[in-house]
């Protein structure tokens, strides 16, 4: 069982498009299992806005693993020690949120690369990362990581708006999203993403990627906003939660199920999935 396969960045340097799930609330691995039956790309599973803890998330990455479904973790923080722990359970890639200059993303880049790209510690048979893989020698697992983990960043801040250029231009940045309501409010307009200052920012992203060799994502879940985005040059979406998922299911579910009671005529009773006592 592999980690870290090198595969989605193969997707990456191939600019591919990419469907991301993202993990917020489930402590089970059926999310993993959901997001692969549905036929999502990639599965982020996400320690900056939630609560799950490392055993959650290294038992998540493990069944992404051999399902192989490629997985990444959005880290609570840029610290070393935040970073190194994600990392040694060998997921493909990391994003690191709310980048604000250029020494930001260098730091993440040097956290994240073994030496002597970066500072990375290096668990050679003890974590995952390293005992999984069968390497020959040390130097293959140094090698293969440093050439095959994802780098992610966020855009989100007026700070890194106002630097494109140095961040993206930064050497292992591979992805960097685009976070709609952090940027928005940065920018004074919290949630107006269809204003035109924020499409025109928005629009500064690509194109510094572009420039840069960078892969531009954004989070967006709407189809035809989706498509808006996809036809003006990005090419990774954080596109489900899983907590947003089974609240529109439930309530969509719940709205049905009163409406029929309440319908004068009975609808017509068909088959398919039913939860029959």
């Amino acid at each position: 069982m592999q980690g870290c396969t090198g595969q989605l960045m193969k997707r990456i340097k191939n600019r591919d498009l990419l469907i991301t799930g993202c993990v917020m609330d489930s402590r089970s691995g059926a999310v993993i299992e959901m997001y692969h039956e549905c036929g999502y790309d990639i599965v982020m599973i996400d320690r900056e806005h939630t609560l799950l803890n490392t055993e959650t998330i290294l038992e998540q990455i493990r069944l992404a693993r051999a399902l192989g479904l490629p997985v990444m973790v959005r880290a609570a923080d840029s610290s070393y020690h935040e970073i190194n722990r994600m990392m040694d359970q060998a997921p493909d890639g990391l994003y690191v949120p709310r980048i604000r200059s250029r020494a930001e993303a260098e730091l993440v880049v040097r956290t994240v690369k073994y030496a002597p790209q970066g500072q990375r510690g290096l668990g050679g048979s003890t974590c995952p990362a390293g005992k999984y893989m069968g390497w020959p020698t040390v130097v293959d697992q140094i090698e293969f990581m440093n050439r095959n983990l994802v780098v992610g960043i966020q855009i989100e801040t007026a700070e890194a708006l106002a630097d494109l250029d140095g961040i993206l231009s930064v050497p292992g940045i591979d992805v960097a999203v685009v976070g709609n309501d952090d940027l928005s409010m940065g920018m004074g307009i919290p949630g107006q993403l269809d204003n035109p200052l924020y499409i025109a920012a928005v629009m500064r992203v690509i194109a510094a990627c572009e420039r840069h060799g960078v892969l531009p994502g954004i989070a967006c879940g709407d189809p035809a906003r989706l498509r808006f985005w996809k036809d003006r040059g990005m090419r990774l979406f954080w596109a489900a939660a899983d907590i947003c998922s089974m609240w529109d299911a439930t309530r969509r579910g719940i709205a049905g199920i009163r409406a029929a009671l309440a319908a004068a005529i009975p609808p017509p009773v068909s088959g398919g999935n039913s939860a029959n006592a």
